[in-house]
């Protein structure tokens, strides 16, 4: 797919704080990342890494540039000044849109903060459509909010009027079902004329995930497994990891797309730890696993993982669940680790392990078939639902996934 030069507009770019300009930002930057060339076009704002800022301290508030003629625009007056202002922003931002292919324009064709920003941009759209193609993002509207009724003179009167106004040259996109019918009923057209992308979350840098952790993680299809169990331990036959592998084989015939990380590489000084290593491999392809138990050892090299504290503890932070699967422990560890991040907790019933979860757990006999505790698992799970919102979050509202269920389709 052949990679676009795309221009981002607002009022304001970080480091000004603000929901619109957190989004502008994240925006940016999952675009730059899958090599589209930014360029953003803002009053105020400093440049970051690859992406463009182009600052136009015009198109700020009006109230910033010009108190005057911002309190003339509320009075109902047009000046010469505001004609003056609004040439003035489209000679600057013509010079800035003439070598790209997508514009998306947040929020300026909704709102009255700059109208003579918005009519530039309105004229500029007729001036580059459909060379450019256009989004206008809304995340509010000047009409939507009542605190705003004593700055409208006459809505139905020019510029004001433009708030309301559909423009069939641009693609509209609203934050939310909500907000898609709200635009629809102002602009008087059907709903389905307003696509709905909601906004996301920066996960990586919520969660503190390293970049290790989350190239491999992404890679991998961790995000996208409908349920993923992992077991931080050494290798050695008392874990009993062979049953967990057994387990993953069972909840994926009943049509879950399940996966299960073993952490930890063998000890080189032990013969048998080795022994029992390649005996896991050769289970996981005679079950065809080899996709859906990963040995993070063996990736060590190719993501440049370091297997320490940090690193395990980014596990804990994006899988769904502790599963220790020993037919033998002193005492559990892992237990109060995922205890301590919330993470559900998926035993064998043996010593000590039901002394440190007591009724917290979903406690499993290594005895039972592998097809009954596969069932056990997906009911626990099931009936937790913190589980599936953090699913969800990860699967619909990360950046990564914003992208490639919404953004890469629109550039």
């Amino acid at each position: 797919m052949k990679k676009k030069k795309i221009a981002i507009v607002h009022y304001t770019y970080p480091p000004v704080v603000g929901g619109v300009e957190t989004v502008i930002q994240a925006h940016a930057k999952i675009l730059a990342k899958n090599g589209h060339k930014v360029k953003i076009i803002t009053g105020e704002g400093k440049r970051e890494d690859e992406i463009e800022v182009k600052v136009i301290p015009e198109i700020r508030s009006l109230a910033l540039v010009d108190k005057n003629l911002d309190r003339e625009i509320k009075e109902g007056k047009l000046s010469e000044g505001f004609n003056r202002l609004k040439e003035n922003i489209f000679l600057k931002i013509e010079k800035e849109l003439r070598d790209i292919d997508v514009c998306i324009i947040h929020n300026v064709m909704t709102m009255h903060f700059n109208l003579p920003f918005t009519c530039a941009l309105k004229d500029l759209i007729k001036k580059f459509s459909p060379k450019i193609k256009f989004y206008l993002w809304c995340h509010d509207s000047t009409f939507l909010n009542s605190a705003y009724e004593n700055d409208i003179p006459e809505s139905d009167k020019y510029p004001w009027k433009i708030l309301s106004e559909f423009n069939p040259r641009v693609n509209y996109v609203a934050i939310s079902k909500l907000r898609q019918r709200e635009l629809a009923s102002i602009f008087s057209v059907k709903p389905e004329l307003i696509q709905v992308i909601p906004v996301g979350i920066d996960l990586k840098s919520f969660l503190d995930i390293s970049n290790s952790i989350w190239e491999f993680a992404w890679d991998k299809g961790i995000f996208e497994a409908e349920l993923v169990m992992f077991f931080p331990s050494r290798i050695l036959k008392r874990k009993n990891y062979e049953f967990g592998i057994k387990v993953v084989k069972e909840i994926n015939k009943k049509g879950k797309k399940c996966k299960f990380i073993i952490t930890a590489p063998p000890d080189p000084h032990n013969p048998e730890a080795i022994y029992y290593f390649r005996h896991l491999h050769e289970l996981c392809r005679h079950l065809n696993l080899e996709r859906d138990v990963i040995f993070l050892s063996d990736w060590k090299d190719t993501y440049s993982l370091k297997l320490n504290c940090k690193e395990i503890r980014d596990l804990y932070s994006i899988c769904d669940a502790l599963f220790i699967t020993s037919s033998q422990e002193g005492f559990g560890i892992p237990l109060l680790e995922a205890g301590a991040k919330r993470m559900p907790i998926i035993c064998t019933n043996i010593e000590p392990l039901p002394e440190v979860v007591k009724d917290y757990a979903l406690k499993i006999d290594p005895e039972e078939s592998p097809s009954r505790v596969a069932s056990k698992i997906l009911n626990y799970i099931g009936n937790l639902p913190t589980f599936y919102m953090q699913k969800r979050v990860i699967m619909h509202y990360s950046w990564e996934s914003i992208y490639k269920n919404y953004l890469s389709k629109l550039v």
